[in-house]
């Protein structure tokens, strides 16, 4: 997943979350990308903001939003282990 794909599948869930007033996995996610930076540590804050949402939001997730969140967090630790 290169870095467009990966910003269309954040903003995506970012509008479906925002539609549905999911404000917990919502504000995690927005947490996550307002750290987002040219560095590790960014990346790093925004796989465990998507940890939290796997772990502690799954029930508000729909299959297809969980399923891009968990693609979202090994995208995301494949990169970090390759830098």
């Amino acid at each position: 997943m290169d870095a467009i794909e990966l910003g269309e599948k954040i903003h995506f869930l970012i509008d479906r979350w925002c539609d549905r007033r999911e404000l917990r996995p919502l504000r995690r996610l927005l947490n996550g990308q307002a750290s987002i930076n040219a560095l590790t540590d960014g990346w790093i804050e925004m796989r465990d903001e998507l940890k939290a949402i796997r772990a502690q939001d799954k029930a508000v997730l729909k299959n297809d939003e969980m399923d891009i969140v968990i693609k979202l967090i090994q995208n995301i630790e494949r990169d970090i282990s390759n830098r």
